[in-house]
């Protein structure tokens, strides 16, 4: 018998719910940075576990900053819809009074799951504590000690996510990992690669946009992407010195690019100054 659910995964910022998502799906569909609020749209990601499809919405971080509040409703739109809930806490945190509140904040009929991340940080009776403060505040479905580092605990995730997912006729096809159109897709690996090397200089709302993909007659690809910025010194600081930071960035791209694709890659970054009319955001 088929199954497929829809699967939110929510907490608060930085607190690894990318990187699960991309362990559960075995390939990268999120991306992954130290600057928070990175997942600006909705991403799915979707897994195979037996007879079941399971499609995660991966949404934006919950944040105190005010300037993202688009972002906290686009991870509510995704909340309401999603047959479960993985909470996901970042265990090695100092303080969890944000991801307590939020917990509050979901209602008693939700079917959550806890999701204690990096557990493999912090010694056995910490991680106790730490489940029993969160299990005070409401019953859950299933505790997961895991790792989204290193993939520990992602079978049983699955499993329960597998046997617990509505009966449904699928709704991709088995081999498809996300329905972002693979434009989209490659503007996130560029913007990830943006992030892991301007992380302390740029604005959070950096776009990248993937303007033309042209398959070439030697069998490589040519991709041509635009990076938007606000202003003129966001372009200077996005180029560097003799261009060297958008060619590293271009470089690393790349090479994931030309590895997801098994051929040939050709990628060309432009950095553009949107005006005040056009700005992207």
């Amino acid at each position: 018998m088929k199954r497929v659910g829809f699967i939110a995964v929510l907490g608060e910022t930085n607190a690894g719910k990318s990187t699960l998502i991309n362990k559960l799906v075995g390939q990268k569909v999120s991306i992954t940075s130290r600057k928070v609020q990175t997942t600006l749209s909705r991403i799915l990601g979707i897994a195979v576990r037996g007879e079941s499809q399971i499609i995660f919405v991966d949404t934006p971080g919950f944040s105190r900053n005010r300037r993202i509040e688009s972002l906290e409703k686009t991870a509510w739109d995704a909340f309401r819809e999603a047959d479960e809930i993985l909470f996901v806490i970042d265990v090695c945190k100092r303080k969890l009074d944000a991801s307590v509140a939020l917990l509050k904040k979901i209602h008693a009929e939700k079917k959550v799951s806890l999701v204690m991340n990096k557990v493999d940080l912090l010694h056995k009776p910490k991680l106790l504590e730490i489940a029993q403060t969160f299990s005070q505040i409401r019953n859950f479905e299933k505790v997961f000690m895991v790792s989204s580092l290193t993939g520990s605990g992602m079978d049983e995730i699955l499993d329960y996510l597998a046997s617990v997912a509505p009966e449904g006729e699928w709704l991709y096809d088995e081999d498809q990992i996300t329905d972002s159109s693979f434009e989209k897709y490659a503007s996130e690996i560029t913007r990830e690669h943006i992030y892991h090397r301007l992380h302390q200089e740029i604005p959070y709302k950096c776009v990248v946009k993937t303007d033309s993909y042209q398959d070439q007659p030697d069998g490589s690809v040519r991709i041509v992407q635009s990076v938007h910025v606000k202003s003129k010194a966001h372009k200077i600081i996005f180029l560097g010195h003799n261009g060297g930071k958008i060619k590293a960035v271009g470089e690393a791209a790349r090479k994931e690019l030309s590895s997801l694709l098994e051929r040939k890659t050709h990628l060309f970054l432009n950095v553009v100054v949107d005006d005040a009319k056009a700005r992207c955001s």
